[in-house]
Formats: structure tokens, C-alpha cells, sequence
């Protein structure tokens, strides 16, 4: 096998490598450079842009937090928004609720969705499933003829650089809240609490400023920054009222043991939210 390895620098100070087998996409879409490689440990890896964004060793402590913590606390979700995710992941978690009738991912790129539905069988497909529906435009866009219209939203973005930083801004979780109908749910991707403290602290406050019971919680990836990630929940309805709900598949990473413990922050992060 030739020694070739991929390696992410997302901070100055921080790198991380992959040792890839076989570099199976690596093209320019037109939005980015998007890359899919068979890596030795960590599977099939897609890389938007030179960052790391899911493998499929991994992905559960991503998909199954991000979406089964809203999901779970809404009493009966039938309409779900989920920006970007065009990889499927998300959607094939949220298409195990019955209650769901209809699922829209808005992904800016295509060509994402083309290349996870062919590399990532895992999935399930789940773009093929009736209730699914695929908008390919700027969530910006979409959003502001949305008022009111879903009741869970998960917002599965890429990290805050160049046009991304626009997703981590007052503007956007505004829109969210402005697309989301009484009593809803989010989830945001939110970062990581080692590296990112002072942008989690600013966007808390956001989140503060919207709704009742926003809270910070996290989950362990090793192929992201540090080998965690964080997510941002915001609703009316308190994340507790997930707990103690059956869960609707079985998991891969989350019970319920780790959705309490997702929300435990350590204790230099709590004063730096302070």
C-alpha cells in the first residue's frame, strides 16, 4: 500500500492525518473541493474543502446526536428541516421516526448527495424514501418562505469558514427560529468546547435571546478537531423531555446513559460560558 495519508488543518495550532488506501473522488464541484477516499481505519471519508466531514466508522456519535436529541424532545414530530447533510446521514435517523411525513434536506451542493448515495450504502438511501424531500439552495434562501413550518430542525453544517461563517451567525438562528412552528426543536453543529469557547459563548447568547431552554451538549468523534464535537439545542420544550422515550432503532452511540451525560459540561468550559 502506498504511504499516503490525508491531513486536516482546521486551526493553526492542530493537525490530523488519515492514512488513505484509495482516493476514490477528488474533484471541484463548483462550491468546493470535494474528495472521497477509502481510508485504512476510519472507512469511506468525505472531505469537503480539506475538512474532514464523515466516515463510516464515526458517523454515529455525529448523526444519531445531532438528530435524535430534538427529535426525542418533540412530542410528535411530523416536519423536519435538515440543512445541508446532503451525505444522507441525518436523514436516514430521522426517516426511523413513524410520526415524520415530511423530510426536507436543503444542501446547497449536489453533488454531495450524488457521491454519499453511491459511496455510503449504509445509509440506507434514505433520498429514495416518499417523505424525503431534496431542495438543492442556500438555506438562507429557503428559510424566509418558511415561517413556521417544521417542527424540528437540524442544522448539519460544515465549519464556520468562509461562506459557512454565515451559519454561525444571529442572522441565521434567527431564521430558525422564524422557520420553526410553537413548541419545535433544534439542533445545530456547534463546535468544539476546547477550541472554540469564545464562538460557542457568543452563539449561546444567541440562542439565549430565542428561546426558553437552549443548552450546549456534545458527543465524541474521533476524526473531528480534538475528537469531539459539539451541537447546540434550542427549543421552548426542555431537552429532559427526551429522556426516558423509546428510542426508535437501535442505536450505534447514543442511550440513555449518554444523551444525560452529552449535557455535563466540564468545568473550565462552564466558566467560560459564563
Amino acid at each position: 500500500m502506498t504511504d499516503q495519508w490525508i491531513t486536516e488543518q482546521l486551526h493553526p495550532y492542530y493537525r490530523k492525518s488519515l492514512r488513505v488506501e484509495t482516493m476514490l473522488v477528488d474533484e471541484h464541484t463548483g462550491f468546493q473541493h470535494l474528495q472521497l477516499a477509502q481510508t485504512e481505519f476510519f472507512g469511506k471519508t468525505l472531505i469537503l474543502d480539506g475538512i474532514i466531514q464523515v466516515t463510516e466508522r464515526d458517523n454515529m456519535g455525529y448523526h444519531e446526536m445531532i438528530t435524535h436529541v430534538p427529535m426525542l424532545a418533540h412530542d410528535n414530530p411530523k416536519t423536519v428541516l435538515i440543512v445541508g447533510a446532503g451525505d444522507g446521514g441525518a436523514l436516514q435517523q430521522v426517516l426511523h421516526y413513524p410520526s415524520v411525513e415530511r423530510a426536507v434536506v436543503c444542501e446547497l451542493d449536489r453533488r454531495v448527495v450524488e457521491v454519499c448515495a453511491e459511496h455510503f450504502p449504509d445509509f440506507g438511501n434514505p433520498f429514495a424514501n416518499p417523505r424525503a424531500e431534496l431542495v438543492i439552495e442556500d438555506a438562507f434562501t429557503y428559510m424566509q418562505r418558511a415561517a413556521g413550518q417544521f417542527d424540528v430542525i437540524i442544522s448539519d453544517t460544515t465549519d464556520p469558514i468562509g461562506p459557512a461563517e454565515k451559519l454561525f451567525s444571529a442572522e441565521f438562528y434567527n431564521l430558525m427560529a422564524h422557520a420553526l412552528a410553537p413548541n419545535g426543536a433544534i439542533a445545530t453543529q456547534c463546535e468544539q468546547m476546547y477550541f472554540d469557547a469564545s464562538l460557542i459563548k457568543t452563539m449561546l447568547a444567541t440562542a439565549q435571546s430565542l428561546f426558553a431552554h437552549p443548552a450546549y451538549y456534545h458527543s465524541l468523534v474521533p476524526t473531528y478537531p480534538g475528537g469531539g464535537i459539539g451541537f447546540m439545542y434550542m427549543s421552548n420544550v426542555p431537552w429532559t423531555n427526551g429522556l426516558n422515550k423509546p428510542y426508535p432503532v437501535p442505536m450505534n452511540y447514543l442511550n440513555p446513559e449518554m444523551h444525560r451525560a452529552a449535557f455535563a459540561l466540564p468545568e473550565f468550559f462552564r466558566r467560560a460560558l459564563a
